[in-house]
């Protein structure tokens, strides 16, 4: 087998690249974090095994993130053949810095020009023949978002691999090779770094090659390398890491002197006109804040008739026909375990299925267009006061889809005090599981301005966690700051596959617990509803849990029905549960009304029903309102009992901030666990349901008095 492995800066297309020519689904994004992990991709090709290993996006061997920790350990420890350095084009010179430093690797490696359109239309030139003689490798100009030049570049890759061409030496300052040529005589052999760049390693003191050095007892090599150090900073009055870095600039504009055309007059990008009203010192968060309240207005606008319409078709349509199906045919307990349970559980939730879809769509738009890379720049001054840098709001970002995989992406962040300051405000980001328990609520107590209380409670989560962000930094111990390091890709118009392969796996995965996780939660809750045997609800083993700590909830208003209040108690396994279980409750409760139309009547209703909700959709996010000639959309079973056991919209809405305060789901806990440690697990499973009591019964408390 073949491996190759795919190295480059973050934002130039390396995955891309990989989802192109092995036609793999790996996950495409303008964030540092959504290849953290390696990801790999094997298919055969003439008769040949391939392996392509995505490394996370890195700036240079000499890390500061654990992103970069695992591109070098990958490059200096793993097994492979051959390397493709993906570069972006339109940055030649802060690219080829990495690749003067895999050039030293002495590996066999094609360059991939990626992105070589918005070069090209830049008006700039690039003499490619004359870049492969200057390096001694294979340059091959790609379009990853179209595929174009990726069978040009495998080929190139597995000829290299096969013919064993390894790259020329791009040589220093004269007095810089000297001291490389004598620290190379004394290296009596490495386990991992080729002799050239474990000798400049050891030059600028790395502590990676320095561990090297210290495991292969070699104490005199590492004793000549600092004397080698001090010679050098003697001789050009400068730091070790600012000499090398500036050697290898001076090549790299030596290199471009040669190979690099430029036009008489630059081409302002468009880019370059979006970012300076985007990114203006005064405009550039109210316009953020701005997209986000467009993105959530067209997410509920464009969702709203289609997630009616399933929730009916499951209540209304499935419901009878199953139960007239089955009760003449199944036990009593099994026609209410598929009604009550399942169909009332797992459907709820799925009829949420085109509020989510439509959220990660524009979400998808707005990462792969390039702005949400800018966000962080955006937001770095603010992240500043609160200990972390812009880049720990990519990770927050993250959160709004899910928390999980944000806990995950802080491994980009270069300190540990850093991450676990950013982990701390991660579970108070709403993501995507609340949503839907959000839309219910608002449909039946805030329908006039849903968009508006929605965007409230994630202003709420993202104020608390910048005050508790602010906090820890006030508490944690200072460590040493790292430089941060922010690519900002090029806008472009977003394509369509690349959306989808992003969007995909997440709609993908809420399905998949809908139909695994919730609905096992709902099987469980109705057993539990349902025990003792043969009894009521009101009298089963949750409805008494339930009753012990509802009246614990009166000052936040919710503390009158026990429904609602059982509902949180599965809703720390998933936030999807929630639904599912009030589905549950209700449902064991209220069996489907059964009326006197056919089956075909039935289905033609349906249908016209599902016709109108398309056209709605269509209609609602572009705005417009037709006048119906139908009745009004009558309130579902679950809606009435809902509005029948708040007292009021105050009380809905402090419910809703408790679900957004309180324990996100048990897999970011484990997250949590894995990245920081039993301790800081421990402490927001205890933390976090008394900051969302305490900030529920804060808002029904001054609510009452001021509403």
């Amino acid at each position: 087998m073949t491996r190759i492995l795919f190295a480059g800066n973050p934002n130039t297309g390396k995955t891309a690249l990989i989802n192109a020519i092995a036609k793999s689904d790996l996950e495409v994004g303008n964030w540092p974090g959504v290849t953290v992990e390696k990801k790999e991709a094997e298919f055969t090709y003439v008769g040949e095994e391939v392996k392509l290993v995505d490394l996370p996006g890195a700036y240079t061997l000499s890390p500061y993130s654990l992103e970069e920790k695992v591109t070098r350990n990958a490059l200096a420890e793993g097994k492979f053949e051959g390397i493709i350095n993906v570069i972006d084009t339109t940055n030649l010179h802060r690219n080829l810095y990495l690749t003067l430093e895999l050039i030293d690797m002495q590996k066999p490696i094609v360059l991939a020009l990626n992105m070589f359109d918005d070069f090209s239309r830049r008006g700039y030139t690039l003499d490619t023949e004359r870049l492969e003689e200057l390096l001694g490798i294979p340059v091959i100009p790609t379009i990853a978002s179209r595929g174009l030049g990726t069978q040009k570049l495998l080929d190139a890759a597995l000829s290299t691999v096969k013919t064993g061409n390894i790259p020329h030496i791009q040589p220093y300052q004269e007095h810089i090779e000297k001291e490389i040529a004598f620290l190379q005589h004394f290296i009596q052999g490495t386990p991992h770094l080729p002799p050239r760049l474990f000798a400049i390693n050891l030059l600028t003191n790395d502590p990676y090659s320095l561990s090297l050095a210290q495991a292969s007892k070699q104490d005199e090599l590492i004793k000549k390398a600092a004397r080698a150090r001090c010679r050098l900073e003697a001789h050009m009055q400068l730091p070790i890491k600012t000499i090398i870095t500036r050697a290898r600039y001076e090549v790299i504009d030596r290199v471009l002197d040669m190979v690099l055309k430029k036009p008489i007059l630059d081409k302002v990008l468009l880019s370059e006109k979006i970012d300076a009203v985007l990114l203006h010192k005064w405009l550039g968060i109210p316009l953020f804040f701005l997209i986000m309240l467009l993105m959530f207005k067209l997410t509920f606008d464009g969702s709203s008739s289609l997630v009616s319409w399933i929730s009916n078709f499951f209540q209304d349509y499935l419901a009878k026909y199953l139960s007239m199906t089955l009760d003449n045919t199944m036990p009593p307990w099994l026609t209410s375990l598929l009604s009550d349970a399942i169909l009332s559980g797992a459907g709820l939730v799925l009829s949420f299925i085109p509020l989510l879809f439509l959220l990660y769509f524009f979400m998808a738009i707005l990462e792969e267009s390039g702005y949400m890379a800018r966000v962080s720049f955006l937001l770095d001054r603010i992240g500043r006061t609160l200990g972390i840098k812009g880049n720990a709001f990519i990770s927050l970002i993250i959160g709004f889809g899910c928390n999980v995989p944000a806990v995950y992406a802080t491994r980009t962040l270069t300190t540990r005090r850093e991450r676990i300051i950013t982990i701390l405000m991660l579970p108070l980001m709403s993501c995507s599981a609340r949503l839907p328990i959000y839309a219910l609520f608002t449909a039946i107590f805030f329908r006039e301005h849903q968009v508006l209380v929605i965007m409230s409670l994630y202003l709420l989560g993202v104020t608390i966690a910048i005050i508790l962000g602010w906090i820890s930094n006030r508490f944690l111990p200072e460590t040493e700051s790292k430089p941060f390091f922010l690519e900002l890709p090029t806008y472009h118009m977003p394509n369509m596959k690349a959306v989808w392969v992003l969007m995909w796996p997440k709609l993908k995965d809420f399905i998949v617990r809908a139909g695994t996780v919730i609905v096992m939660a709902s099987i469980i809750l109705w057993g539990v509803i349902s025990l003792p045997s043969g009894t009521e609800p009101q009298k089963s083993y949750l409805a008494q849990a339930a009753k012990v700590i509802t009246p614990v909830f009166k000052p936040a208003g919710f503390g009158e029905h026990w429904e609602p209040v059982a509902a949180m108690i599965p809703g720390t396994i998933a936030k999807e549960v929630i639904i599912g279980s009030l589905g549950t409750i209700y449902g064991v409760e209220t069996k489907p009304k059964i009326t006197d139309s056919t089956f075909k009547e039935d289905t033609i209703r349906q249908i016209k029903a599902l016709e109108n909700a398309l056209l709605d959709t269509i209609l609602n996010m572009f705005n417009i309102h037709k006048e119906s000639t139908q009745s009004p959309q009558k309130t579902n079973a679950l809606q009435q009992h809902l509005k029948d056991q708040f007292s009021s919209p105050l009380a809905a809405f402090s419910y809703l901030v408790f679900i957004l305060l309180y324990i996100p789901c048990i897999s970011t806990m484990a997250a949590i666990k894995e990245e920081l440690g039993t301790r800081w697990m421990l402490f927001e499973i205890l933390f976090l349901p008394l900051l969302a009591y305490a900030a529920s019964v804060l808002v029904y408390q001054l609510g009452s008095k001021f509403i």
